[in-house]
């Protein structure tokens, strides 16, 4: 098996080449000598040509510089001569591609039409392009120059017929039908002869799908535009589901092509590092195993790694584990301490580990999640969870230059080791609110001092928060949770006191905080006194409202999917009592992002001395205290009632549960006829006021 140094990586690659193209060692217009294992993407509005290891989503350029003008699409790859096609919008024709970059211009009349989606048959030497308008359709050009119907232009049906908009698509290798996901996520196959289709149901993602591609065992691989992400289907299952493979190249003009009789992986020359642990946790290539492409050939996890076509499952380490060091033993309930040894600097680090031993690395078993590490040795901190079985265990490590990464599929760089490693039990006990699986809601009102539409929807978070304590003593207190909307026009920043505990006792440089799975940098804001955690500065800067719509997702047909979720571990310094903390939920508040100004009630942007609490909670020690009293504020600091209008309404409200919320400029009082004799009465009455059956549906957002 050959170890990595730089010579054999850099040889690897090179012999890569003599298949993609290389102009010094390949004839002039030469095809294609084999079926190649990568795919190709087309990329940009003047042509850029990129190999693509699907299995890894590791991509380079391939094309020289200068090598045209034009922009390509409905790139495709032809096994009847081993050539690249696309269409040309220069001259609005086809343009044929050798091995050696070489292009040259094929002649045929389009009708003036352009076409983004297209591929070569493999049991038809003809290419097909589809166009999704009115005037478009199906259309069928004869590459085959002994047919009587050579380069020929023909419709083979019409886009009214057909009805379906898709960004590009593949032909299946034995069964000589086209696939094609369109932006909602359908899976449609299409009969090329008589341009029927059929909906094959949802693969469970949507975008823009603009690279389609099948390998020879009949799997679709699609590459979406936005994130670059590859999935991998299978057409064949009743129910076909996209899988999240490998992250490739993004890019907002995306084709791609591939020949589909290759394999997905090189066995003759391989350049992927697998993970070794039982396939249960997903190693093997067929399992969508854990793997990193050579890339460059310079990071990786200490001072060696190798590359095999598939994962070599072992019940121990592999030989080539040589990157972590487990400093201490895994105790349950307990702070673990690793070494982490890295061959660069800009990689992220992410770690899983099985605590419940059921062979699977699950999603709340990630220790670290993308961890800017750097060149040599890391000490990393992690928390081994109260309930985590005693015994032999397995560890998952990646290293990569994606930051996000999941415990399977593939990455461009980097390596993979898999760790067996024992685990100790201990005594550590946990507090939830509001239980260990489940949220909490919170909602405020941004117009504050004055009542604004008191649609309860500016700022709207679930969440969920945790203590760990050991003989009488805080541990760590872990936040979580997502932004559900943000019907807000104002610049908002979201924030936790953790009352009774001051800035020193916290260890602010070894807070795990990450949004979106994303490493962040301290949480603990400075020069405070009180211990106060910002979890945004400016929720602008992470949500975002859909087409033809104001707000992040408070207004009918503006549903999206969760665009930031944020999870954060503080660890407490020293030995702190846990009485000295107060009660859960904390204080959450939002404040005014600096900057930005608010309302006609503040002259200037107000920035951190701008805070809204929940009711009767006071606000924190940078909120300016002559704010209270204005607009339609009737707070009563010395009776200890804060952020309540003359009638006791809040502009903040905590809910226990899961809460569904009104529609943008929908009073509370029209979605729940009940929260107001809720509030008046002190809270006695009514006190189911906030579930569902005592809404008035329709007037609630739904996603």
């Amino acid at each position: 098996m050959p170890t990595r140094n730089f010579t054999s990586n850099t040889l690897r690659r090179s012999l890569l080449g003599c298949v993609i193209g290389s102009a010094s060692i390949v004839s002039y217009a030469s095809p294609f000598t084999q079926c190649p294992s990568e795919a190709f993407l087309v990329q940009d509005r003047t042509a850029q040509l990129y190999s693509v290891q699907l299995a890894t989503g590791y991509s380079s350029k391939i094309n020289p510089s200068p090598w045209t003008s034009a922009k390509y699409n409905a790139l495709a790859f032809s096994t009847h001569d081993s050539y690249l096609y696309a269409f040309n919008y220069e001259t609005g024709s086809l343009v044929k591609i050798s091995s050696d970059m070489q292009l040259e211009q094929i002649n045929v009349d389009m009708q003036g039409k352009s076409f983004y989606v297209g591929d070569i048959a493999l049991d038809d030497n003809a290419y097909y392009l589809y166009k999704s308008n009115t005037t478009g359709g199906l259309y069928r050009i004869s590459l085959d120059p002994t047919a009587d119907d050579f380069l020929k232009f023909e419709k083979v049906v019409s886009g009214n017929k057909l009805g379906i908009s898709i960004f590009d698509m593949a032909f299946h290798p034995y069964n000589g039908l086209l696939y094609a996901v369109d932006k909602n996520g359908v899976l449609w196959q299409i009969d090329k002869l008589s341009g029927e289709k059929v909906n094959l149901g949802s693969v469970g993602e949507s975008g823009t799908f603009g690279a389609a591609y099948f390998d020879v065992n009949g799997y679709l691989y699609m590459s979406r535009n936005n994130d670059g992400k590859v999935f991998q289907i299978d057409v064949e299952a009743s129910s076909p589901q996209a899988v999240f493979y490998a992250a490739g190249p993004a890019s907002s003009n995306n084709d791609g092509a591939r020949c589909a009789l290759a394999p997905i992986v090189s066995e003759e020359l391989p350049t992927i590092d697998f993970g070794n642990a039982p396939d249960s946790y997903a190693s093997l290539l067929e399992n969508n195993g854990a793997r990193h492409d050579m890339g460059d050939g310079e990071l990786f996890l200490g001072s060696s790694v190798n590359y095999e076509p598939n994962a070599e499952i072992n019940t121990s380490q592999a030989a080539d584990n040589d990157g972590v060091i487990f400093i201490n033993t895994p105790m349950a309930g307990s702070a673990g301490l690793l070494e982490l040894s890295t061959s660069k600097n800009g990689g992220y680090a992410n770690i899983w580990a099985d605590w419940n031993q059921n062979g699977e690395f699950e999603d709340d078993e990630q220790i670290v999640i993308g961890l800017s590490v750097s060149s040599g040795s890391n000490l990393l901190n992690y928390t081994v969870p109260s309930d985590a079985q005693s015994g032999q265990t397995w560890v998952r490590v990646r290293l990569s230059s994606i930051p996000t990464l999941t415990s399977d599929g593939g990455a461009p760089d980097g390596e993979v080791e898999d760790y067996q490693i024992d685990v100790t039990a201990t005594e550590a006990s946990y507090r939830y609110y509001p239980s260990e699986f489940s949220s909490a809601t919170l909602v405020f009102e941004d117009n504050w001092p004055l009542m604004g539409d008191y649609d309860m929807n500016d700022v709207v978070i679930q969440y969920r928060l945790s203590v760990q304590e050991l003989s009488g003593n805080i541990q760590e207190i872990t936040i979580e949770g997502e932004v559900v909307a943000h019907g807000a026009s104002y610049h908002n920043g979201f924030a936790f006191r953790l009352p009774g505990l001051l800035a020193n006792d916290i260890d602010g440089e070894n807070i795990d905080y990450q949004i979106n799975d994303v490493a962040q940098v301290s949480p603990l804001e400075q020069g405070r006194n009180e211990a106060i955690v910002i979890i945004a500065n400016d929720m602008h800067d992470y949500t975002t409202p859909g087409e033809d719509c104001k707000y992040y997702r408070t207004e009918k047909g503006c549903g999206s999917q969760i665009q930031m979720r944020f999870s954060m571990t503080i660890p407490v310094s020293g030995r702190v009592s846990v009485d000295q903390l107060g009660d859960f939920p904390f204080d959450p508040f939002i404040f005014a992002s600096p900057g930005y100004t608010r309302n006609y009630l503040f002259g200037e942007a107000p920035g951190r001395r701008f805070e809204i609490h929940l009711k009767n909670q006071a606000p924190t020690e940078a909120f300016q205290d002559n704010f209270f009293g204005r607009g339609d504020d009737a707070s009563e600091i010395g009776n200890g009632e804060y952020f309540v209008n003359q009638n006791g309404m809040p502009w903040a409200l905590n809910i226990p549960t899961e809460w569904n919320y009104p529609l943008e400029y929908m009073d509370i009082k029209f979605a729940y006829p009940n929260f107001h004799s809720h509030v008046q009465s002190g809270g006695e009455d009514h006190q189911d006021w906030h579930i569902r059956s005592n809404a008035i549906i329709k007037n609630l957002f739904v996603n």
